[in-house]
């Protein structure tokens, strides 16, 4: 028995509607916030958009804070880490205020100056990221001195910049264009939704390999805590910083880098769970948050060294010679006899009486007449070494003057 055409085509009609609703989410449901690819923000719930007005907001404030912190912090504006720092607290206002204007369609999506919104963002977009990465990059001179590291550590931020963000760029002015046909646009949302996923996948490699070496390189130094307290945040008596403050700054930059990966791995997980319009708001605020984390802990890093520093280059390196002896040496009388007026006894083993020691036992008698001037010149070439070693910056003091870091 025949159906008549217009049963038929009923059932066609209401077939159609019900894959349809299955296929297309909802504009007022979460599932909507994985549109805003090509234009803005079109639905009508009212939770999403106050989701969405949050996060910019939360992002431009702390990018808006980041900058004041910087300019009132730095007393010299120069150097690969201020320019960073400023470059992608900077970033992170452009890129928020490119998605406020495309999301909530602040200008025509249809006419050509939707384009100020793609330019703004993608702008943004380029200096908070990368500009992230070489924030990373510049706080690795203050716990290594390997060369290779931090030399195949630049080169990979550059590669990643030039692979992965040039070829999104054009995928996203495509995405937006009023001037394709409909298949094209097609074509370029589609690939612009693979590229997604590939360049945040690719900066949090970037991202996580360089958190990674900096925890290493900063469980070594906790390891060696000696060497530590000797050659890295040391300070002599009368310094401001223990060895119990720098252990606990060392753990909070760990502690900052497991929490730039962790939040990292939630940013990707909402990229792959195609909320586009959470996840590209989210970014901002995500990037502003780690750049403050890591301005407020590489500070405190920043001042141990500087410590370590103020201190070996002036006293430091005669107190500890001083210090190993045991002995407080001044000169008797104008011959220079090199008497003791002091010691520290509790430095002298318990056999020896301080009180009986009449000469300076750190250094061997010159001889009489000339005999052994050979000893006297070795004596004073060794001075000017010793003077030299104290007066030598080290390689954390060449670079944060090289980078201005501090």
């Amino acid at each position: 028995m025949a159906l008549p055409s217009s049963t038929v085509s009923l059932i066609a009609n209401a077939t159609s509607s019900v894959l349809a609703t299955q296929s297309t989410p909802a504009q007022g449901s979460l599932d909507s916030a994985g549109a805003g690819i090509t234009g803005g923000y079109t639905g009508n719930s009212l939770s999403l958009r106050i989701i969405i007005a949050f996060l910019i907001g939360l992002a431009l404030y702390n990018a808006i804070e980041l900058i004041v912190l910087i300019l009132v912090t730095f007393q010299k504006y120069h150097g690969t880490y201020f320019w960073s720092l400023v470059v992608a607290g900077f970033g992170v206002m452009p890129y928020s205020l490119g998605f406020l204007i495309k999301f909530f369609q602040l200008l025509d999506p249809g006419k050509n100056v939707c384009y100020v919104a793609v330019v703004l963002l993608t702008v943004g977009w380029w200096m908070m990221v990368t500009g992230q990465s070489v924030v990373l990059w510049s706080r690795l001179h203050l716990v290594t001195n390997s060369r290779r590291v931090l030399r195949y550590t630049l080169y990979m931020i550059i590669v990643d910049a030039v692979i992965l963000h040039v070829p999104t760029t054009v995928l996203t002015f495509g995405s937006n264009s009023n001037s394709l046909s409909y298949d094209a646009l097609g074509r370029f949302v589609h690939g612009y939704n693979i590229m997604e996923k590939i360049q945040m996948v690719g900066f949090f490699l970037q991202e996580l390999i360089i958190s990674v070496i900096y925890i290493k390189e900063t469980l070594r130094l906790l390891k060696l805590s000696q060497s530590v307290q000797d050659d890295i945040t040391s300070v002599t008596d009368g310094g401001a910083v223990g060895e119990g403050q720098v252990r606990k700054t060392m753990y909070q930059l760990i502690a900052i880098n497991a929490i730039i990966i962790a939040m990292d791995i939630a940013l990707l997980a909402v990229e792959f769970a195609n909320l586009y319009l959470i996840e590209t708001t989210l970014k901002g605020a995500v990037y502003s948050i780690k750049l403050k984390l890591e301005f407020a802990v590489l500070g405190k890093l920043v001042q141990i060294v500087h410590t370590k520093s103020h201190n070996s280059n002036g006293h430091g390196s005669d107190e500890r010679r001083g210090t190993a002896t045991g002995l407080s040496l001044e000169k008797s009388d104008s011959e220079g006899s090199g008497r003791v007026r002091s010691a520290r006894a509790q430095a002298w083993p318990d056999f020896v009486d301080p009180r009986r020691v009449s000469c300076d036992v750190t250094h061997a008698e010159a001889s009489i007449g000339g005999v052994d001037r050979g000893w006297d010149e070795d004596g004073e070439g060794e001075k000017r070494k010793r003077r030299y070693r104290a007066h030598r910056r080290s390689w954390i003091d060449e670079e944060m003057d090289k980078h201005n870091i501090g």
